[in-house]
């Protein structure tokens, strides 16, 4: 489970940012339904980052992407003279020099980790690894100097620094020379973290096609569209004899068809039709599928899904519909956890209904909501609702109205939209 993820000197971030999953105790709402316990500690089972264009919002998924790719790819033969492709806060000339940092928190059979590193774009400066706040490893890099110190607990590394290149992480050489800790630690980063994103989801196609070749799977992803009001009755996938490579890997390829109802004049079910999907249905409804299966994955597996514009194309009931699914302790049992990014604020003013009080409240909590927004040297800052304080200095309370003040420019995190109408008369008025 993802306890917190922290990236600093990165694209638009200057100074360190943090996303923090542990729910916030002055925060009692929904408590049973929003919140699971992992290691004694309380997460939220999903988090919603709001913010105007060019805010960052993606920089932070961007952030966490570079992170997993390097940790998995760092020390492969295939890049051992490539510079590291790392872009530090370009807007600040003090930043330019400095190394990026990321930091994730994370916990793994009910034991917390701590892992974090420093990069430029030619070596690894700083590493560091906690088990339980217990340190394993940390690593100095000056350049000429390559110090890793390796505490008892890790011990079975000795001798695997001599192996570790500048540019190379000490983890993902542990990992290479089959060290099991370090197996373990980069395998939950590699397959329990999958991002990815909702603004281009045909990449994600596939995959769901794979999926429902599982008849678990297969009526799970039929079951997800129906709950976005489409009418397909039936979904059929054919896997293409005719297999291709990419990157030199064999790819399967999938043709798809959807069935839909053919009525007659009094309106009753005759016969069915049966269409290409990519055709025949919209781009939301293509969308809807291609998130399927990675939404079902996670729910099925635990996982931490994060996605990049979830909202894009999607009504704001199939979204909220979503977010649904991981607020729950009967579509969620397994406590997957989902992070994204939006621009639908139908998400902070809908209410759900609270067995436990019996009364209706947000559907997300004060501290599932984060904002993302550029100051004035445009470096990106996030906050949570619930760290955001007004001008007199009291916190937002639970019962405020969420949507209606973001939009008003309470929270911050909106665009600065100016006087369009001027701009379109070229500032000559009416």
């Amino acid at each position: 489970m993802l306890v917190s993820f922290s990236v600093e000197n990165f694209l638009s971030f200057k100074d360190r940012q943090t996303l923090d999953m542990t729910a916030v105790a002055t925060c009692k709402e929904r408590q049973l339904l929003n919140v699971f316990k992992a290691n004694t500690k309380p997460l939220l089972k999903s988090a919603v980052v709001y913010g105007a264009n060019a805010s960052g919002k993606t920089n932070f998924v961007s952030a966490l992407s570079f992170f997993k790719y390097f940790i998995v790819n760092s020390s492969k033969d295939s890049i051992s003279s490539e510079e590291i492709h790392v872009v530090p806060f370009l807007l600040n000339k003090k930043s330019q020099e400095l190394p990026s940092k990321f930091e994730i928190e994370f916990i793994m059979n009910e034991t917390l980790y701590r892992y974090g590193f420093c990069v430029t774009n030619k070596l690894v400066t700083q590493e560091w690894l906690f088990q339980n706040n217990k340190n394993l490893f940390l690593r100095e890099n000056s350049g000429k100097d390559d110090i890793i110190q390796i505490k008892k607990a890790w011990s079975n590394a000795i001798g695997l620094e001599e192996r570790t290149r500048a540019n190379a992480l000490f983890l993902t050489v542990c990992a290479q020379f089959a060290m099991p800790q370090a197996e373990a630690i980069i395998k939950w980063i590699s397959n329990n973290l999958v991002i990815i994103s909702g603004a281009h989801p045909n990449n994600l196609t596939q995959y769901t096609c794979s999926q429902m070749s599982s008849d678990d799977y297969n009526e799970k992803i039929l079951h997800f569209l129906r709950n976005a009001d489409m009418n397909i009755v039936k979904l059929t996938v054919d896997q293409l004899e005719n297999n291709y490579e990419q990157n030199s890997t064999n790819v399967e390829k999938y043709d798809i068809y959807s069935s839909h109802n053919v009525y007659d004049d009094d309106g009753e079910v005759v016969d069915q039709e049966v269409f290409p999907f990519n055709l025949f249905e919209s781009l939301g409804t293509q969308k809807a599928f291609a998130l399927a299966g990675p939404i079902s994955n996670a729910l099925n597996k635990g996982l931490v899904l994060v996605v990049d514009e979830l909202d894009s194309r999607l009504h704001p009931i199939f979204t909220r519909r979503i977010v649904s699914l991981f607020n729950s302790c009967e579509t969620n049992p397994k406590n997957a956890q989902l992070i994204f990014n939006t621009h639908d604020t139908n998400l902070l003013s809908y209410k759900v209904y609270n067995e436990e009080t019996q009364k209706e409240e947000n559907m997300l909590r004060r501290d599932q909501v984060y904002f993302a927004e550029k100051d004035f040297i445009e470096a990106t800052h996030i906050y949570s609702l619930i760290e955001f304080k007004k001008k007199k200095g009291n916190k937002v309370r639970n019962d405020a109205s969420f949507e209606k003040d973001y939009l008003s420019g309470l929270y911050g995190a909106i665009p600065f939209i100016g006087d369009l109408i001027q701009a379109s008369n070229n500032g000559k008025g009416k």
